[in-house]
């Protein structure tokens, strides 16, 4: 066989041309290969939030995005620790698998008219919907799962009342870390939806927990809370030194310093006066210094000792109001001198005694009375009482004198009789002292025999002259 030889230029050009025919198909192939990427999938050099989709297919891509969302580990840390762990899925959060098919279809269509053979890396920010399951949630982040690590209560800022300073102290506050529910989801979801916007699909998720989430202190050491404590002390102290002395005339009563400590309560933080005790110390006071509405032991001018059941002369103390004035007089934190707030008031006392030898007498067994002033007889007489009938004698009791008028005119629609006398002072019911010029004499038993009044008391008018110009209204009258 006759060799052939082929020059080198010769092999030079069929190789090349070997080369040129390897080049065309492996280019058409790749060509190929291209076209099928960009086709059927979202195409090359595409990324989504950083998360790398090329050569996926739009349900490919959906699927590939939501299970690196739902998987993204959330650390939950304590002082650099962390003390719990869950991805996003089990802490009710996942994306919205169809909605992102949805978007991905778009971009796929954006692309498909940018559809470049050698396209530049692409990352692409897809609209996406979160899916959020609340009572998930809050079951995840309960405060007994996070209970690995030891748990202290907060402690309220307090006054309370120190025996061995005998003083209100204030109690700092202090804060525990103790987990409340509401906040670690609200900062949870707070740090979440931060992170979802600045990064969405990448890396772990780490929320430091503290202040934000423990279980706040109800009440805090305030400037409110310290002008509070000084009030009290202020108070306390004014209790401790503070005296009322009641007056009754000359007698005196103190109310010391001894007992009404004894009354300080420093109960939960307040201090005050036991209104009980001292409601019984008033009550006690107005025991022995009342003289109205009880029974008047009285000595008549005869030396013998008459009781008055029917007693409405003298002194009541007004317990509730005399009650409201001391405890305000104890906040004053000065020494108190005074009477005692009364109902009721005479005319005078002294101690017990009402009357200081200042009154008027009447007898109406012997027919007879007697004016005194200031312990000194001024003037006695005979009278003529109401006849001893039901309806028209003389009430027995103790009375202040109403008024006194001169010259004034009885009138009784009952008995048809109108009487102008100089000297009027009635007592009670209509009933008073009066000069009586239709009565021939005096004393005796002439109010039984028909010359009886219709209930007041007659006098002689010199009598009657002189009662009238030495008593004013208030003065007591003591009739049995």
């Amino acid at each position: 066989m006759k060799k052939i030889n082929i020059s080198r230029k010769t092999r030079n050009i069929l190789l090349g041309l070997c080369i040129c025919t390897a080049v065309l198909m492996i280019g058409a192939g790749l060509l190929k290969y291209i076209h099928t990427i960009d086709i059927h999938t979202l195409g090359r050099r595409v990324y989504v939030y950083g998360l790398k989709v090329s050569g996926l297919t739009e349900q490919e891509a959906a699927r590939k995005i939501a299970d690196t969302f739902n998987n993204r580990k959330i650390s939950f840390q304590e002082e650099r620790k962390e003390i719990k762990s869950v991805s996003l899925k089990e802490l009710g959060y996942t994306l919205d698998e169809n909605f992102l098919k949805v978007q991905l279809k778009t971009l796929k269509q954006q692309r498909d008219q940018e559809r470049e053979l050698f396209p530049p890396r692409r990352d692409y920010r897809i609209l996406y919907r979160i899916n959020r399951e609340e009572s998930r949630e809050k079951e995840v982040l309960n405060s007994d799962n996070f209970n690995n690590v030891e748990r202290m209560a907060s402690v309220d800022a307090a006054i309370r009342y120190d025996e061995e300073k005998m003083a209100f102290i204030l109690i700092k506050d202090v804060q525990g870390n103790q987990i409340d529910n509401v906040k670690l989801q609200k900062y949870t979801d707070q740090i979440l939806e931060k992170e979802f916007k600045e990064n969405l699909l990448n890396g772990e998720v780490k929320i430091d927990l503290g202040i934000q989430v423990y279980r706040q202190p109800a009440e805090k050491v305030s400037v409110i809370m310290e002008n509070r404590l000084a009030q009290m002390n202020d108070r306390l102290e004014k209790y401790r030194t503070v005296t009322v002395t009641y007056t009754f005339g000359e007698t005196r009563e103190t109310l010391d310093q001894e007992i009404i400590r004894s009354w300080i309560r420093t109960d939960n933080g307040e201090v005050s006066i036991d209104r009980q005790a001292a409601a019984s110390y008033i009550q006690n006071l107005a025991d022995q210094y009342n003289t109205m509405y009880i029974p008047r032991t009285f000595r008549t001018s005869c030396g013998t000792d008459v009781t008055i059941s029917n007693n409405e002369y003298g002194y009541r103390i007004d317990e509730e109001k005399e009650l409201n004035q001391l405890l305000s007089d104890l906040q004053t934190g000065t020494d108190i001198v005074r009477e005692p707030v009364y109902s009721r008031t005479a005319m005078k006392r002294n101690g017990k005694d009402d009357l200081e030898g200042s009154y008027i007498e009447v007898s109406l067994d012997a027919q007879h009375l007697w004016l005194y002033r200031d312990g000194t007889l001024v003037t006695e007489t005979d009278i003529i009482s109401g006849s001893p009938t039901q309806e028209r004698e003389t009430l027995r009791g103790a009375w202040p004198i109403a008024y006194k008028a001169s010259p004034f005119t009885l009138t009784s629609e009952q008995y048809q009789y109108e009487i102008k006398v100089k000297y009027w002072m009635p007592f009670v019911y209509g009933q008073g002292l009066h000069d009586a010029s239709w009565q021939s004499a005096f004393g005796g038993d002439r109010y039984r025999t028909g010359m009886g009044s219709h209930g007041c008391i007659n006098l002689p008018e010199d009598k009657a002259e002189v009662i009238y110009n030495t008593i004013d209204g208030g003065y007591p009258i003591i009739i049995y």
